[in-house]
């Protein structure tokens, strides 16, 4: 049974380790947005966490609502969709898979129109434009600003 008092101790542990991750990225060398050092990424990381941490104790201290914060595990694997679980596992399996052989583009498109088209509305532009623009800031980002080297795959130009 989960109570009220483990759930902020679970934010300062969140809180604790967001700022040993920080103080440690920090030592290492954080370097510039424009030229990150290798601590940068971690010191994001760590800042996330303490924050995600920050938040759950606030939300916590300040809530007036009283919850039941008993955990049934059969309630919990009783409501979850299993064909969805499969489905999204599925598509994660053939991005690992097809990564190296399609291209970073390609799979990524893929994967997030898979992700995201809505099979109920049958809407496939709206999957489709925001799967565009998820590969296009994300090829952006990791590519063109950072310079990383994501798999070229099937496409010809670099």
């Amino acid at each position: 049974m989960l109570t009220k008092g483990f759930r902020k101790i679970e934010g300062l542990f969140w809180m604790v380790l967001g700022t040993a991750i920080c103080f440690l990225a920090w030592k290492v060398r954080l370097g510039t947005f424009m030229q990150p050092g290798p601590g940068l990424i971690a010191f994001v990381t760590g800042l996330f966490l303490f924050m995600v941490g920050l938040i759950m104790v606030l939300s916590q201290i300040l809530s007036r609502v009283h919850r039941d914060d008993g955990f049934d595990l059969n309630l919990t694997f009783r409501n979850i969709s299993w064909l969805r679980l499969v489905y999204t596992m599925a598509l994660l399996f053939g991005y690992a898979i097809f990564l190296n052989t399609l291209g970073y583009i390609l799979t990524t498109f893929l994967l997030m129109w898979g992700l995201l088209y809505d099979r109920k509305k049958k809407n496939w532009a709206l999957g489709s434009l925001t799967s565009l623009i998820i590969t296009g800031g994300s090829y952006l980002v990791f590519e063109v600003w950072l310079h990383s080297q994501l798999p070229q795959g099937i496409f010809p130009w670099r």
